[in-house]
This record gives C-alpha cells, sequence and structure tokens, in this order.
C-alpha cells in the first residue's frame, strides 16, 4: 500500500511540474511573439526532452536541468537588473502617496520611463472617467 502511495505521489508530481513549467514556458512564448511557428518548435522541443528525460541516464538529466535553471536564473537577474530603475520609481511613487495619506494609485504615466502599459491608466483618462 505505501509503495503504491510513493509511486503514484511521484508520478502525480512529475507529471504537474511538467504541466506547470510547459505553460510558464508557452504563456512567455506568446508573449515575446505570437507566432504559431515559434510555439510548435517549443511543443516540439518539450515533447523531445520528456522523451530523453525518460531514457537518458539520472545524472545527465539532473546536470541539464541544473544548467537550464541556472541559465533562466542569469536572464531573471539580467531582467530584473534592467528594470530596477523603474521599480524603484515605482515604489517613490508608492511611499510618496502614502505619504500623502492617499490609498495609492498607479497611474502609466506618473512614472518616467514606462512605455506600452496595458494594465494602469493614464491619470487624465482616469480623471475624465470620474467627472
Amino acid at each position: 500500500m505505501g509503495t503504491n502511495i510513493r509511486r503514484w505521489s511521484y508520478f502525480l508530481f512529475a507529471f504537474t511540474s511538467i504541466i506547470g513549467n510547459y505553460y510558464y514556458g508557452e504563456t512567455n512564448i506568446e508573449f515575446i511573439k505570437e507566432s504559431p511557428t515559434a510555439l510548435f518548435i517549443y511543443r516540439l522541443a518539450v515533447i523531445a526532452m520528456v522523451l530523453f528525460g525518460a531514457i537518458a541516464e539520472l545524472e545527465i538529466v539532473w546536470n541539464l536541468a541544473d544548467l537550464f535553471m541556472g541559465l533562466m536564473a542569469l536572464i531573471n537577474l539580467v531582467a530584473i537588473t534592467l528594470l530596477a530603475k523603474i521599480a524603484m520609481a515605482a515604489l517613490k511613487d508608492y511611499k510618496e502617496q502614502r505619504r500623502q495619506g492617499k490609498d495609492p494609485v498607479f497611474y502609466a504615466d506618473s512614472i518616467e520611463g514606462l512605455t506600452g502599459i496595458e494594465s494602469w491608466e493614464y491619470r487624465k483618462h482616469a480623471e475624465s472617467k470620474n467627472k
């Protein structure tokens, strides 16, 4: 009984990890480039890596996993470094609004250097909507 529970636990952990990481990668590809060809190539690569991981030696699989996690960490560190100036400006704006006793609201045009913002309204649009 305990062995079967352990086997199913391993299987479910592996399966959900594959699905979760696949989804993470696919949504990032869709964000960067809306291309059916890029998604198709990604899906083929995922299938190939899952098959490779199932038949390769365990040490090779772990070494590749470590390599790709390290690459992902480096890419994220570069992105964080590039976004640090904007993040600090957003924090400064937030703290200033809190200091004034306001409930902080972020506007796309209140932070210098932001372009192509989809999630935040522009101050003028929000003010005209509230009138």
